[in-house]
């Protein structure tokens, strides 16, 4: 099912959840190749930080600014959004655990907390790819046809609020990594026109030399 409809349009969700599947995807083989190498952990610690928040920040919005109105709004499935809320919980206890560990880790580079960390994510994964795949398809098309262009704008300056000024234009380089050029087109529409720019002459410089580091 298209995830966009006659009224708001989702599909920047869409390109979100690729960031999520993508990055924590590959979080796991970071961490345990990192095991005993300070410098490398750093550079891992960094960006695991940087995701966790991504992915909670993500997981708030929805709780607070989406679900709320799509409950009082909408004719939902109850199983469904039950289902939702259980893996929320199920996601934010991993997120929990890993964000615990992560800084002794980032220091040490301890290969047992390496680990332990890359094992949640492992066990995380399914329950986050279930959710993110049953958002897609049987939520964001409620959601175009529920939401007003207002309300669907909060959420996403809730996750805009939670990314530092100096980090915007690397989170635009993610979430546009993967998409096409009608995708791309599209998404860059509701960026401003100044970070349009700004990531044009540094952004995705900055972007590439920071994703080359991380994967190596």
């Amino acid at each position: 099912m298209n995830a966009s409809g006659p009224g708001v349009d989702t599909h920047e969700m869409v390109l979100i959840h690729r960031v999520l599947r993508r990055e924590f995807g590959q979080l796991p083989r970071l961490f345990r190749a990192a095991a005993g190498d300070r410098a490398r952990s750093r550079v891992i610690g960094a960006h695991a930080r940087e995701m966790l928040t991504f992915l909670h920040t993500h997981h708030t919005g929805e709780d607070e600014l989406l679900f709320p109105l799509l409950r009082e709004r909408a004719a939902l499935d109850p199983e469904l959004m039950d289902r939702m809320d259980a893996q929320h919980a199920q996601v934010d206890d991993a997120v929990t655990a890993v964000d615990a560990e992560l800084p002794a880790w980032t220091a040490s580079a301890d290969a047992a907390a390496g680990e332990r960390m890359a094992a949640r994510i492992d066990t995380m994964m399914p329950t986050l790819i279930e959710h993110l795949a049953e958002e897609e398809q049987d939520i964001l098309p409620i959601v175009a046809i529920t939401l007003t262009q207002r309300e669907w704008d909060a959420l996403g300056k809730h996750g805009m609020r939670a990314i530092p000024l100096t980090r915007r234009l690397v989170i635009l380089g993610h979430i546009t990594e993967e998409t096409d050029d009608a995708e791309r087109r599209r998404f860059m529409k509701v960026v401003p026109a100044p970070a349009r720019v700004a990531y044009k002459l540094i952004g995705h410089r900055q972007f590439t030399r920071e994703t080359t580091a991380i994967r190596g």
